[in-house]
């Protein structure tokens, strides 16, 4: 059963909406669906990168377009899943991936930045949600969404307050979303990464910081962007379908416990 599921037809005639999808884990999932047989239909703000991305993924018989677009900006959640129906009738699998984080001392919260973040990180998963679940509902035959939160959905880190309010929203929200449509077959799961490797990560973080992050985390070592992108596969396989509303750090044992002494 399990070798029949997981083979290159697994998402063979379905279709998969990734936000920010143009590097890091959007770009790795997408490239995990895409090898699994899915059409694709990729966003970023980065048009660019996200053409190029689309290219390398381009596969005889199999559908891959890109949709530009902020959605930091209000009103584009909607411009965006307009912008998908145009190009797929129906739409299997959205994955929301889109999303941003700043360090920032209380007294430095200021509110441009706070609802830039609030609009990108949550209000965009509220309204690509919102549409799919009517998309999906409309045509009757089930969908997947996976929000990709963060362990920062479960737990607070040091200057991360508006981030780690919006992360913790993402995963009320996918709870209640749970609740409201598994009868109507639509799963909604969250994927919470810790530190993953990825090239952002790399500039952003000093070799010192790196280092002690890394002693922190019990397998010794960082998220690879394909370990988020098997939990994302998985989790809208038929191997997951009686799994909805769950949480599933890819933190390599971080929010197990204290470690390290």
């Amino acid at each position: 059963m399990t070798t029949q599921i997981f083979d290159a037809t697994l998402f063979r005639g379905k279709v998969a909406l990734v936000t920010g999808a143009a590097t890091g884990i959007g770009a790795g999932i997408a490239k995990a669906f895409a090898e699994l047989g899915a059409d694709l239909i990729l966003q970023d703000i980065n048009v660019a990168e996200l053409e190029q991305r689309a290219k390398e993924l381009e596969r005889p018989g199999q559908a891959v377009a890109t949709i530009g677009g902020d959605l930091s900006i209000a009103g584009t959640a909607g411009s965006v899943f307009d912008q998908a129906l145009a190009l797929q009738d129906r739409i299997d699998i959205l994955v929301n991936n889109a999303g941003r984080s700043w360090g920032v001392t209380t007294d430095s919260i200021t509110v441009d930045r706070t609802d830039e973040l609030m609009e990108l990180n949550f209000n965009s998963v509220l309204w690509l949600s919102k549409r799919f679940i009517a998309h999906v509902r409309e045509h009757g035959e089930g969908g997947s969404i996976v929000q990709v939160a963060s362990t920062a959905g479960i737990t607070g880190f040091q200057r991360r307050a508006v981030y780690c309010a919006t992360k913790f929203g993402v995963i009320g929200l996918s709870k209640v979303l749970a609740l409201d449509h598994a009868r109507d077959n639509i799963r909604v799961n969250s994927i919470l990464p810790h530190v993953v490797d990825t090239d952002m990560f790399r500039t952003v973080a000093s070799p010192e910081d790196a280092a002690r992050w890394k002693a922190e985390i019990p397998m010794g070592r960082f998220a690879r962007v394909e370990d988020v992108a098997n939990l994302a596969i998985f989790l809208c396989s038929p191997a997951a379908n009686y799994l909805t509303g769950g949480l599933y750090p890819v933190d390599g044992g971080a929010m197990a416990g204290s470690f390290g002494g």
